[in-house]
């Protein structure tokens, strides 16, 4: 079969074979170049704005780390391994030590009482005596009531000093509780291993109360 020439053809059979061949020409270049471009364009951008999202987020960890690593050293500090009471107090005096010495307090007198223990925790008492400014005195207590050890100012006490009176005389009973977490293990073990013993001497002992 013979196909007239373009030469051949009337103007408006001309016009007409010209138009279909470039609506083909934009069919075939839609489906072989345009489509796969905008498909590949939108999976691109895809992958940026997730991208973007997990850098946000990755840029707010990054944001928190100082203080997440601040609160898990504050953890850990407070849930220390469990010490000789000796050495458990003069830890707790030398913090305090610094703490007065970071509000620029001299201690006059440092009083350590007896520990007081439970079955959960040990308290620690150390009695404070120095001389002071009111601003130095404020200072102190702060550094204390905000230290991570989670120190408590159990009694505070605050006067003019006889040989100066624009000095102050200032005493603080500070406390420090630390956890027996090995006492709590100890204690649970025996008592999942032994639980009629601990209902029996339980028992006992009320049976042993006088009415």
């Amino acid at each position: 079969m013979n196909l007239p020439q373009l030469p051949q053809l009337r103007p408006r059979e001309r016009l007409l074979a010209v138009g279909s061949g470039i609506i083909i020409l934009i069919l075939v270049l839609d489906s072989a170049v345009l489509r796969p471009w905008l498909r590949h364009g939108a999976i691109v951008r895809q992958q940026i704005h997730e991208m973007e999202e997990s850098l946000g987020r990755y840029q707010r960890l990054l944001v928190r780390a100082p203080h997440v690593m601040a609160e898990l050293g504050h953890y850990q500090q407070y849930l220390q391994p469990a010490i000789a009471p000796e050495l458990q107090m003069a830890v707790f005096i030398k913090e305090l030590e610094q703490l007065a010495s970071q509000s620029h307090i001299t201690l006059q007198d440092t009083k350590a009482l007896p520990p007081a223990a439970s079955p959960l925790s040990t308290r620690y008492t150390v009695e404070l005596r120095f001389a002071c400014t009111l601003e130095q005195w404020v200072e102190l207590v702060y550094q204390i009531e905000t230290s991570p050890s989670l120190y408590e100012i159990s009694r505070a006490a605050l006067s003019v000093a006889e040989d100066s009176p624009d000095k102050l005389q200032g005493s603080l009973r500070v406390m420090a509780v630390v956890l027996n977490p090995s006492t709590n293990t100890s204690d649970a073990r025996e008592e999942s291993q032994h639980p009629d013993t601990r209902r029996g001497s339980a028992s006992s002992r009320t049976s042993a109360v006088p009415t």
